[in-house]
């Protein structure tokens, strides 16, 4: 699996300096990898700049579930705009064949 971000990215995003949540962090990553690509498809790994937004995206969900330690949401929550308007332009790129 290709990961977009890396571990050390992402640690110093969240300010950990210790190893302890190594493993934890790295299941995020793959795990909020994996909710993009199924969410909008893959084409956009073709696109520097739309690359650099899923980044952005990335961090977020990361931070999120990290945070909360868990991935379920509130019925109550909110909606985020931000993450909606970014995986709605991330889905716009079509794969390649």
């Amino acid at each position: 699996m290709v990961i977009i971000l890396t571990l050390n990215v992402v640690k110093d995003y969240l300010k950990i300096d210790y190893e302890d949540e190594d493993n934890y962090l790295t299941e995020l990553l793959e795990v909020s990898l994996i909710y993009i690509d199924s969410m909008v498809g893959e084409g956009y790994k073709n696109d520097e700049k739309a690359v650099k937004l899923a980044e952005i995206l990335q961090k977020k969900l990361v931070s999120d579930m990290y945070n909360i330690r868990g991935t379920n949401i509130d019925i109550k929550t909110k909606q985020d705009r931000i993450v909606s308007s970014i995986l709605d332009k991330l889905s716009n790129y079509i794969t390649e064949s």
